[in-house]
């Protein structure tokens, strides 16, 4: 539900600074033709020409050559005209939207950081940028090795610095690398307990008894 809100939200910011966007270069197109047949020369002007030409690097029209101009952009003011629309008003839209922090924004941003990765690196495959586009990088080889480089940072991370990783992300890393189970430890079922440390332990392996469980702090960081 929170979900479905937020997400509604920033579809409206989204659409509504497109609009703005859209009407601010046609209004700038149209005074800067003004200005061409009956401008001043004075400081003023010259002022106010250097500030249109900023604001129309941000918003100005796009290249036809670019092929990024969606068919409908024209007459659909809910639609970007070129890439920097959309960047500006997903920026503005993502910063006072997604920006609130809460569990399930936070979930999200995660998310879409992911598929970013994912979506540049077929990019740049597709763009021929080397070495991302050569043959021998199919997906089963790159999946492969994004699992390999993945699990061998977590596992150095849980092993080096494990205060960095998210708690839940911790608990269970503890759960399965550092706690014996109850059949090992001699608990009664309730994951060891106390009785871990009772039970002798195997040459080379050292048994630890669950720790109590402790305040999540989240106000600073929350992983």
């Amino acid at each position: 539900r929170e979900h479905a809100r937020t997400l509604a939200a920033f579809a409206a910011l989204y659409k509504t600074i497109l609009a703005i966007l859209k009407g601010t270069r046609r209004y700038l197109q149209q005074s800067c033709c003004g200005e061409e047949n009956g401008g001043d020369g004075d400081r003023g002007g010259l002022m106010r020409s250097l500030g249109r030409i900023i604001v129309m690097t941000l918003v100005g029209s796009s290249s036809p050559n670019t092929g990024t101009t969606m068919p409908q952009s024209s007459s659909n003011p809910g639609l970007p005209e070129n890439p920097r629309h959309a960047l500006i008003a997903g920026a503005i839209g993502g910063y006072a939207v997604w920006g609130r922090y809460s569990s399930v924004n936070y979930q999200i941003v995660l998310y879409l950081t992911s598929r970013i990765i994912v979506g540049g690196l077929a990019l740049a495959r597709e763009r021929g940028m080397p070495p991302f586009s050569a043959k021998m990088l199919n997906f089963d080889r790159s999946y492969r090795l994004a699992a390999a480089v993945v699990w061998g940072v977590v596992m150095v991370l849980f092993e080096e610095y494990p205060h960095v990783l998210h708690p839940s992300l911790k608990r269970s890393m503890d759960e399965i690398y550092r706690f014996l189970p109850p059949w090992l430890s001699g608990g009664d079922g309730d994951g060891g307990g106390d009785n871990a440390a009772s039970v002798e332990a195997p040459p080379g392996v050292s048994v630890q008894a669950r720790p109590p469980p402790s305040r999540l702090e989240t106000k600073n960081w929350p992983y």
